[in-house]
């Protein structure tokens, strides 16, 4: 068990955001969506024409690390304050709230700018973060051990 809330947190994303991206991948190459998470967030930093180059997905890819590590410590600061308890509901409510707040406000318009997507393509990204979430109730359930806080 590590220690450091930072270092675990960020591993706890990361890690987490590996099963999003691997369903996502999965997805993708089933035809339920014509993107990848690497894509949407490089759309941020990209016009239309570049975001199906090579270097696109490095950017994408560099932006999701920076903002999963940055939710997985998050995520580690909620169960601190907040306790273990009901982990699983904790991680999907979790992942499906940063869903809303990035999806539905932070990158829509943007996106629809960019990447239009067919409802398929809302719906791909709505079952990996479930997935997401699954992953951080799954890996804080491994990595972090509660402490005992003192007042």
């Amino acid at each position: 068990m590590l220690k450091d809330k930072i270092i675990t947190g960020t591993l706890i994303g990361i890690l987490a955001d590996g099963f999003k991206l691997i369903s996502n991948y999965i997805m993708y190459l089933m035809g339920l969506t014509d993107i990848v998470f690497w894509q949407i967030a490089a759309s941020r930093f990209l016009s239309k024409e570049d975001l199906l180059k090579p270097a696109a997905l490095f950017i994408g890819a560099i932006a999701d690390i920076t903002v999963t590590s940055f939710l997985g410590v998050v995520f580690i600061l909620i169960i601190y304050f907040f306790s273990k308890d009901y982990i699983w509901i904790k991680g999907i409510g979790f992942a499906m709230f940063v869903w809303v707040s990035l999806f539905g406000t932070l990158l829509s318009l943007e996106l629809q700018n960019k990447i239009p997507q067919k409802i398929s393509g809302i719906i791909v990204t709505i079952i990996a973060h479930f997935i997401y979430g699954l992953g951080f109730a799954l890996f804080t359930s491994i990595l972090y051990n509660e402490e005992k806080r003192t007042k």
